[in-house]
Order: structure tokens, then sequence, then C-alpha cells
């Protein structure tokens, strides 16, 4: 037998269970009366789709599809049954006899418009099973493709609606609170479009990167995300373990949760691969703020042969790819799109010896750094180390020129423990620098790039230094030290281009949001632990 809205009960029982929330003064003890009633005849209310289908249905956007530009004939209506399911978005009555209801399904809406009539049911029978829909309700529809008076494309009912599933709570009219929209995204989601909006802006970031990279022969894969180490990025991961895996003394192994993919992607280099992309999840145990959660998601790619002006090169291509397919279906509006045409350059030492006015020090130690910072009457940053330093000046004076998109490149090599390295004379100044930059649009880091280090020798120099700097200044953020890509190495590393985008940031780019949290599906950490 066929699943039918109104359970089979006497009339009696029907008017108490449905028509004495009319009773209550306001709808939140409405729908709490629904609730409790469709608690009682609970099985009743969320069907199979098996039990409330008498056609097979088509998805909304389809229909649309097929009827958009059909020729319609006096009756505007054609012959054939079609079947509409989704989401109630509003109810419209005109008198006890006729309805009007929209629907959505995959972002798109289509009108139902029903009638006793048309039904064949009188108009008190009509009233009484259609009075118990809310918007919010999923239902199924049945009828006939047609315009109305105004022209608009509707399904003309020729039955009652069936129910798919209730909704047992009434929308707020409005969610603007961020705490409260942030510790409930899905009503966030359900009033505000905007915020869903955000999240199709993504998902169309990350298949058009994808579309990019494919089109150009990457590989897209996976790599583990928990290990026994974690390389490849400045950064402090989360520790556990299993306890499954243990040591020779049945003690438990220490896991962590990666902090960058870079090092696995590289050892496919070695193995072979020349061309490989990723796009997924990175952890870092770090604070949280405006532009940073401990998780965000991050692409990776990897290509032999390609020096730091091709991966300029790549950077601008990819972004003005990504900006148009974002823009095919979702329209940017032009007060906010970023200008991708226009990218600038800053090259690092000289640019902050023409801001401050003093000569770079000649050697990069500490106590010349210090000297320097004293000079310009910089303050110094918390942990006095040479990347720590030389990091300080570039947020001080060369992260603010970059409002339009703005390549910083040739950092020192110390700021970079993974990059290829050369020695370059600012007059008679010689300086290791790496082949290296980062892109900043509006004075934030959203790209970083170079041509990566496929000496052993050398990366077991730098690998060195790094951990006398951990030792030193009990930096958890410096890279520790991987022997075992290291032994990877042996195998022989082309000249490879390495290439990190922060996918979360460019959506905020894109959405013209301040916070991480509006880009992410369910906010983040502690909006997340709320949840």
């Amino acid at each position: 037998m066929r699943f039918v809205v109104v359970p089979r009960v006497p009339r009696l029982i029907r008017s108490r269970l449905f028509y004495s929330s009319l009773s209550f003064n306001n709808e939140e003890a409405e729908f709490a009366n629904r609730k409790k009633k469709i608690l009682e005849f609970h099985k009743q209310y969320y069907p199979t789709l098996s039990q409330i289908r008498d056609i097979s249905p088509t998805r909304i956007p389809e229909f649309r599809s097929i009827f958009q530009n059909h020729q319609w004939d006096e009756s505007k209506r054609i012959k054939e049954l079609y079947s509409i399911e989704g989401k109630i978005s509003s109810i419209r009555k005109s008198g006890k006899g006729m309805i009007f209801i929209d629907v959505i399904q995959d972002f798109e809406k289509i009108q139902l418009v029903l009638s006793n009539k048309f039904i064949g049911i009188d108009k008190n029978e009509f009233g009484s099973i259609h009075e118990f829909f809310k918007p919010g309700d999923f239902i199924n529809a049945v009828g006939y493709p047609g315009i109305t008076n105004v022209g608009e494309l509707s399904l003309k009912c020729s039955k009652v609606l069936k129910l798919a599933s209730p909704t047992l709570h009434p929308l707020p009219p409005k969610l603007t609170d961020s705490e409260k929209r942030h510790h409930n995204k899905v009503v966030d989601y359900l009033v505000n479009k905007k915020s869903q909006q955000h999240i199709i802006i993504k998902s169309l970031v990350v298949s058009s990167i994808r579309k990019f990279l494919d089109n150009r022969g990457f590989i897209e894969v996976t790599t583990p995300i928990i290990s026994n180490s974690t390389k490849g990025a400045n950064a402090t991961p989360f520790i556990t373990s299993s306890k499954y895996l243990k040591d020779n003394t049945g003690k438990e192994i220490d896991l962590q949760l990666r902090v960058a993919p870079e090092l696995w992607l590289k050892k496919l280099i070695i193995g072979g691969f020349d061309k490989v992309y990723e796009i997924g999840s990175n952890f870092r145990n770090e604070g949280i703020d405006a532009t940073h959660n401990p998780e965000f998601t991050t692409c990776e790619f990897y290509q032999t042969f390609t020096d730091l002006e091709e991966l300029m090169k790549l950077s601008e291509l990819l972004l003005q790819s990504v900006l148009k397919g974002v823009n095919k279906s979702i329209s940017i509006p032009v007060s906010r799109m970023p200008n991708f045409e226009k990218f600038e350059k800053l090259e690092f030492i000289p640019t902050i010896e023409s801001i401050t006015g003093e000569t770079f020090p000649a050697e990069l130690s500490v106590e010349a750094l210090l000297q320097y910072f004293d000079k310009i009457e910089l303050s110094y940053p918390k942990t006095k180390s040479v990347p720590h330093l030389l990091d300080k000046l570039s947020s001080k004076y060369l992260e603010p020129l970059c409002i339009n998109p703005t390549f910083i490149y040739h950092q020192p090599s110390i700021m970079s423990p993974l990059s290829k390295s050369i020695s370059i004379k600012y007059g008679e100044r010689e300086y290791e620098i790496s082949r290296r930059f980062e892109l900043f649009i509006n004075g934030k880091e959203f790209i970083n790039a170079y041509e990566e280090e496929n000496s052993p020798f050398d990366q077991d120099a730098k690998f060195k230094l790094q951990q006398h700097l951990k030792d030193e200044y009990n930096d958890d953020e410096t890279i520790v030290p991987d022997h075992k890509f290291l032994k990877a190495m042996e195998w022989g590393m082309p000249p490879t281009g390495g290439w990190g985008l922060g996918i979360d940031r460019l959506c905020m780019l894109l959405v013209d949001e301040q916070r991480i949290e509006e880009v992410l599906t369910f906010g983040t950490i502690p909006d997340v632990i709320r949840q």
C-alpha cells in the first residue's frame, strides 16, 4: 500500500493530532506540538522512497532544463506525468482550494501548483491534507509540467503531496550573530544563502584547480596523513598513537598528523612521477585567528625540470583559470574581484634596503641582525633566531606592500631549508639566497613555491642547521631532519619545482571574507567542538 501523508486514523483523532497546534499563539509552540504528535506516529512520517513514489522522479535542475525553452499550447501544460522531489521553501495559499508551493533541490527552485479541482477532491479534504505541510518539509509531488498565467514554469499537481521527511523546528527569520551562526552551521546554511554560496564557491575553486592541473598532465595522488613523523613545514604537529602499533618494548609508537604533504610528494618525484599534485587537509598544532585554523586545506604540486620563473607563470595562469572557472557558475561582484591580470615582484633584500634606507648586514647572524633592528628602530621578535628576525623584516616592510598579487622572492636561504639556493651579490655583499617566492595579496600569503633542493648532501647540511636552530632556540616550529627522505634522495632527484597554495585563504579572497571560519564547512575547531 502506498504511503499517504495523513495517517489513516479516524477524522476526530486526525483533527486532534494536526490542528490542536492552531490554538498556540506562536510558531515555536506550534512546532513543539507538531513534533510531539509526529513522535506518536513517527514511523509513518519517515517512509522509504519506494513507499511514496508513484513514478520515477526528475531532479529539479533537469526538469527546468527540459522545459525552459518549451513551446506551450493553449492549455499551458503537457499531458505527460512528471514527479518532483525536494524541500518546501515557501507556501502561498489562494483561497481554500489553491496552494502555490516553492520546492528546492540542488539549489534550484520549481513551483508546484495545487488545486482541489485539478486533484479531484473537495476543498475541505484538500485543506485538511495540505494544512499539515510546513516550509522545511521534504515532499514528493506528481503532476503535469506547465506554465502559469504569468509564464512561470510549474508542476501542476494531479495528486496530493506526499511527505518524505518533516521538519520539527521553525526556521528563524534571520540569523546574523556570528557566534550563533558558527555554533550551529546547519541552521546557518538553512537561513543564510550567503553561507551556502561560500561552500559552493570553495567546491568550484577546488574543481577548477583540478581541471587546470589535470589538463597539464599532472597525476592526482593521496599521501599519508598519519605517520611516525611529519615534515615539510615549519610547524608544530599533533601527536597521537595507535594501540596496535608498538615498539620492541611494547610501548605504543608515537604518531603525528601531517603538517604538509611535501616530502611524500617529493618521494613520488624521486620514484619516477614527473608531475604530481595533492589537494587535502593538513594539521598544525598552533593558534587560531582570523586566517589560521589547526585543520586547513592546501594544494601542492611538483613538476620536474621547472624553475622559479616557470612556477611564477604557472601561478598566474592557475589563479586566472580559477577565477574564470568560478565566474562561469557564480558571478563574483566586480567590486571585490581580485585583479589576476597584473602581478608585481619584490626582491627580498634590495626592497628592504630601499624602504629602510639602511644597508643590509653583510653577515646574516643574530648579532648583526639585532644591530640592524636597532638601527631601523624595529622591535625584536619573541624568538631571536635568524629565520625569525628575517621573517619579522618581511612582515614589517614587504608584506604590507602586497595589495595586488605580488611575488616576494629570493629570500635568504636559511628561511627555506628545503629549497635550492644560490649565491647572489648585492653590491659588494654576497648572500646565499633561496630560489623561492611567496605570493601575497592584500598583505596575506597565498602561495609558497621554490626550486627544490635535490642534492642529498646540501639537504643534509641544511637539516643539520635546522636541528641546531631547534636546539639552540627551543623552536618547535623548526623543520625536523628527515633522514629517510635523505636516503630516498640518494636514488636521484631531478631538478624540480614545488608549489603550495592555501585553498581556504583563496576562497576567503574570492568571497570577500576576513575570517577563515566563513569558508570552513563547520567553522574552526572551537566551532566544530560545539556542534
